[in-house]
């Protein structure tokens, strides 16, 4: 593949640019000052942490590291501190060594190791060395040079082979093998579109730690696509007239402060950061109440992406990603350009992680953050018996993140308006994961067969079926950590024969005792998280309730081993007690699990969450029936859910938004 392909391939893999200038590792560099408890490490404080762990030994030899990240400080003490007050910064450390994989504590200010921990019968994320690996390991495999030939390839300098997570692996077999799936595609006369042409039933399953090809799948010869796709004109005339320019801007300034990690606009405020696992991470997040800071929520985050896709035949089968613990968001998030992904006007957040040897990565632009009219009106009256007309217009701030997992493009968005209402969207963009097939039409003999697990969309190209399933952990705290889980009941109520009505439905609220999945369906009920201190001036507790988009559960058999380990799918929401290591909804390694782990094995303790610390979880699921129109590059398929105020104020809290400058008002 030439450089400049695979260059582009890199970074649309994991985003990085290049490490920034280190510093001698035989010392141990002091960190640099943080300016808040929950900002992500400095690119000072990687290299800190780098250099002790290879003063404690736990970087010798072949050892890697997976990750480094901020080891968050007891909730208590970030929800105490106050600005120039003291900061314990420490760090937490994947490692993966020949022996297996290890979790390090870091304390950075004693500049030691205060913590070290093996991690038994479990494998890592995926490190961006072994994905680029993968991809040149089965091209020296004889097994695999002779499949090629089968189908006509002699010159595989126009191959590129696919690193995949293999799934759960219950093998006794490959215990301790770091596994990866690697099928291939013919880039030859490619320039934008890598998904065009797969070079179909062909798939080498290969152990990266020893470097070594365990075996090759040949299902058969299927003809190559005859099309080689590009999702961009090569001739400027064929595009559509270029429309005038409609635009977002701030022509006096905008509005958004930001300090560091520390974003306020309007009357919201939080803490903003980036984490290669997460990616965007909003905490401490509270809302100006005329003068008094109120919490809504400690912290807002991204948990688990699932994707499995339909299809039975060996090379698709094990295909069940976990784009987030396999992958990482952060660590895939691509730089935003201005005027394109986001408004011009848009305030950047770079990126900064440790790569394999502890040294600082940094990519630009991966977080944006912009304002921007809604064109509705945050609130209105028309007042038909007085002629009075009332009306707000409303804005909001979007902080977006775009991780680029392979073939899928994903907008994160997480958008607050002026009426204290927060809404979470993810955006599906990107090219469809694409298999090659006999029929070149629908009319073609082999052409039932062929569809039966996805969408005809280009002669000889299939694109497959599959789910999209996005966790949320949502750690709300609603004026503080005491909270309660609160279904309100929508209850039938028969009226007495005689009048005019026969029946009606009333609320009966009631609240959740236990941690678990919420099992009544989303239609019978309104949901909320409920303060247990605090009421309003009307005596209601205060509570901000969760406002379900379009969503679906999975419909995959429980037994089925791609669903074990991503059985936060079964239900839409799910509530815990708060714990500070429980951020994972497919728990803290699901690489090659083949075990129930995450969101159903904390939650069958079924400790008790009224009216203490409690997480609220999230799935925006959904089916994903491909169509012609997906193809060679599919619009946007947005879907999410809004948390909005429910009793938390005494009153509308936009009454205070002011009139339109230049008020238009529409003669009747």
């Amino acid at each position: 593949m030439p450089g400049s392909f695979l260059r582009r391939l890199l970074v649309g893999l994991c985003g990085l640019a290049a490490p920034l200038p280190a510093l001698a590792e035989e010392r141990v560099p002091p960190p640099a000052a943080a300016t808040h408890p929950m900002d992500a490490l400095t690119a000072d404080e990687i290299r800190a942490a780098a250099a002790i762990l290879r003063r404690d030994g736990r970087l010798d030899g072949g050892a890697r590291i997976v990750s480094l990240t901020l080891d968050e400080p007891a909730k208590a003490a970030v929800r105490a501190w106050t600005p120039g007050a003291p900061i314990a910064r420490r760090a937490v450390g994947v490692v993966l060594t020949g022996a297996g994989l290890g979790e390090a504590r870091i304390d950075l200010a004693a500049a030691r190791v205060a913590e070290w921990k093996p991690v038994g019968n479990r494998q890592s994320s995926l490190l961006v060395e072994e994905m680029l690996g993968a991809s040149e390991l089965p091209k020296r495999d004889p097994r695999w040079q002779d499949a090629m030939r089968r189908r006509g390839i002699t010159d595989f300098a126009n191959v590129f082979c696919l690193p995949l997570a293999v799934g759960p692996e219950a093998d006794p077999a490959m215990a301790g093998r770091r596994l990866l799936n690697v099928p291939c595609v013919d880039t030859t006369g490619a320039v934008n579109n890598l998904w065009g042409r797969p070079i179909e039933g062909v798939m080498a399953t290969v152990d990266m730690a020893a470097g070594t090809v365990l075996s090759v799948t040949d299902l058969g010869v299927v003809p190559p696509p005859p099309e080689t796709p590009s999702h961009a004109y090569a001739e400027s005339s064929r595009y559509r007239p270029a429309p005038k320019p409609v635009g977002i801007s701030a022509p006096q300034g905008g509005n958004i402060r930001v300090s560091g990690g520390q974003v306020a606009w309007d009357n919201w405020s939080f803490h903003v950061r980036l984490e290669p696992r997460l990616g965007t991470m909003l905490s401490l997040i509270r809302y100006d109440d005329h003068g008094t800071a109120r919490d809504v929520a400690y912290q807002l985050s991204a948990s688990e992406m699932f994707v499995p896709y339909m299809d039975p035949a060996p090379t698709w089968s094990f295909r069940a990603y976990m784009d987030v613990g396999e992958y990482g968001f952060g660590a895939l998030a691509t730089q935003l350009r201005p005027g394109h992904d986001c408004p011009d006007s848009a305030t950047y957040l770079d990126l900064v992680i440790a790569d394999a040897k502890g040294e600082p990565v940094g990519q630009r632009g991966v977080v944006c953050l912009f304002e921007r009219p809604t064109g509705d009106p945050v609130w209105r009256h028309d007042e038909l018996v007085n002629g009075s007309v009332e009306t707000r217009p409303n804005t909001e701030l979007v902080v977006r993140m775009a991780p680029v997992v392979g073939n899928y493009d994903y907008l994160v968005d997480t958008m607050f308006d002026r009426a204290g209402s927060i809404d979470v969207r993810l955006g599906a963009y990107g090219i469809d994961a694409t298999k090659g097939v006999v029929a070149a039409s629908l009319s073609d003999a082999s052409a039932a067969a062929d569809t039966a697990t996805g969408t005809l969309v280009a002669p000889r190209l299939l694109a497959v079926n599959h789910d999209h399933y996005m966790a949320f952990r949502l750690d709300l705290d609603v004026d503080g950590p005491d909270n309660r889980f609160v279904a309100d009941r929508y209850a039938v109520r028969r009226l007495p024969e005689g009048g005019t009505r026969r029946s009606l439905w009333a609320v009966r609220s009631e609240a959740m005792e236990t941690e678990g999945p919420v099992t009544l369906p989303l239609g019978a009920a309104q949901f909320r998280v409920e303060s247990a201190t605090r009421r309003n001036r009307l005596g209601a507790p205060t509570s901000y309730q969760i406002l379900p988009g379009h969503t679906a559960t999975s419909l995959l058999a429980k037994d089925d081993p791609i669903q074990r380990r991503a059985g936060f799918t079964d239900y839409t929401m799910w509530t815990s007690a708060y714990a500070a290591d429980e951020k994972y909804a497919s728990g803290d390694y699901p690489n090659q699990n083949p075990e129930v782990d995450g969101l159903p094995r904390w939650t069958a303790a079924k400790r008790p969450i009224r009216d203490r610390d409690l997480v609220l979880w999230y799935t925006v699921g959904f089916r994903h029936v491909p169509r012609s129109e997906d193809w060679p590059a599919m619009p946007g398929l947005w879907h999410g859910f809004r948390l909005r105020p429910f009793n938390f104020f005494d009153r509308n809290p936009a009454l205070d938004v002011p009139p339109a400058a230049d008020p238009r008002r529409a003669e009747r």
